[in-house]
């Protein structure tokens, strides 16, 4: 019995050794691709999409799109929501895909013809907060009709202002921001 629990002991302490240790070391550049587009770049000297924007109120903000990121963008009359595919020295190519041909194209856009630039921002509470307030809204209205068998004008202010924060705080995590003299696209280089 004793040597029984011996030899358990063992085998387990065999078993967790063996899977302590790792079985093949990842390089630099493998963890790098791992993390994503943004670090990828920093492996090699390469270009990327900046887009520099001015608030009057919220100051100056960069935000910076690498090959592979996602662009949510407004041009030629049509909303684009593709991956940046390459970007060179006045110009950047999405890959959008040619049903007809059964295969990706790149499409190569000016900057001058980028006429608005969507950002999808995760602000902590206030992301879930836009999605949330106006359900809860809708619910506490139908509840008050369910449950007093008809509508009174004193839940309107409390499903009012539910609804009007969840808008206000969608436009805060997820606004558009317009190609002008204060908010400008250009190409920079990592190096």
């Amino acid at each position: 019995m004793i040597i029984r629990s011996y030899l358990i002991l063992a085998f387990l302490f065999i078993v967790s050794v063996a899977y302590a240790q790792p079985q093949d070391t990842l390089t630099t550049e493998q963890l790098l691709q791992r993390k994503g587009p943004s670090y990828t770049a920093l492996l090699r000297p390469s270009r990327y999409l900046a887009l520099d924007v001015n608030h009057t109120l919220g100051g100056f903000h960069r935000y910076r799109y690498f090959i592979g990121d996602d662009l949510h963008f407004k041009a030629r009359g049509e909303k684009y929501n593709e991956e940046l595919y390459d970007v060179t020295d006045s110009t950047f190519s999405i890959l959008m895909a040619n049903e007809v041909m059964n295969r990706d194209e790149p499409v190569t856009f000016q900057f001058n013809e980028i006429k608005t630039v969507m950002l999808h921002r995760r602000i902590p509470f206030v992301t879930a907060a836009g999605t949330l307030f106006p359900i809860a809204g809708g619910v506490y209205l139908l509840a008050d009709v369910v449950n007093n068998r008809g509508f009174y004008a004193n839940t309107l202010p409390v499903v009012g202002s539910l609804i009007l924060s969840g808008i206000i705080f969608h436009l805060i995590s997820n606004p558009h921001i317009r190609i002008n003299k204060n908010h400008r696209l250009k190409v920079l280089r990592t190096y």
